[in-house]
């Protein structure tokens, strides 16, 4: 049923066939630019839980409840939202061509997120901070239960940097205790020696991960991982989202 309304709605968004009233946004609708977040990660969601494999069916479902959960919403307030914007043509229009313009800009940064090789993605670090991924979902196979990063070090780092790497975790369901995952940053340099911290993470919510080079050699690389331990329990899983890493000049 939502995908259904979902291409109702792109197609009205898209056509632009509907005229807006002009009138303010009632306050139990879900307001432009909280609409314009959801929708993004909701399209990105169905995306992602579409390539699942049949013997993962059940994440489909959970995919949408986390992306409602994020946004504190539920699915009735989102339906009916969209019926308000559905009879507001010009407003539904102008968040599609917002969400247009984020789309393409991610794309290429989500195309290097898919290249992986072994498992890791290569990166390349803009103005101190790149993004690694939007959405990424962990379970206790051992297909899925890791993301990882790699990043060459170039000119720009300077002895005595500190890396930062950041997300937010989901863990589902809320009721098991048993579950736990663990960030991981290192260093390597020039000289090829290394420097490494790991930090468990048991409950739901942003985490934060610093490393401070603690000698002068060049950076080779910095790396990293994010690993969900289930607790033996096979029907746990993590959503990790807004992953960044930030570098931090002394």
């Amino acid at each position: 049923m939502r995908s259904r309304y979902i291409s109702w709605f792109l197609g009205i968004a898209l056509s632009g066939s509907l005229a807006g009233c002009g009138k303010n946004i009632p306050d139990d609708i879900i307001q432009p630019g909280a609409m314009e977040d959801l929708l993004y990660d909701y399209h990105l969601a169905t995306t992602l839980s579409a390539d699942l494999p049949y013997t993962d069916n059940y994440k489909k479902e959970a995919y949408i409840a986390y992306v409602f959960k994020k946004h504190q919403t539920t699915e009735a307030e989102f339906d009916s939202s969209m019926v308000w914007y559905s009879r507001h043509g010009d407003q539904l229009t102008a968040i599609y061509d917002n969400l247009k313009k984020r789309f393409e800009r991610d794309e290429k940064q989500m195309r290097k997120f898919s290249d992986r090789r072994s498992g890791q993605t290569s990166l390349t670090l803009y103005r101190d901070t790149v993004d690694i991924s939007s959405l990424y979902w962990l379970s206790f196979s051992d297909l899925t239960n890791k993301v990882a990063f790699e990043l060459k070090a170039d000119t720009s780092f300077r002895p005595k940097d500190a890396m930062i790497l950041e997300a937010y975790f989901t863990f589902l369901p809320q009721s098991d205790l048993g579950k736990k995952a663990v960030m991981g940053l290192n260093f390597t340099f020039d000289n090829d020696s290394t420097q490494g911290v790991t930090q468990v993470v048991s409950s739901s919510g942003r985490q934060r991960l610093e490393l401070k080079a603690d000698s002068a050699y060049k950076f080779k690389s910095v790396n990293g991982f994010i690993y969900y331990d289930g607790g033996g329990k096979a029907e746990g899983s993590v959503v990790v989202s807004d992953i960044r890493l930030t570098r931090r000049h002394d």
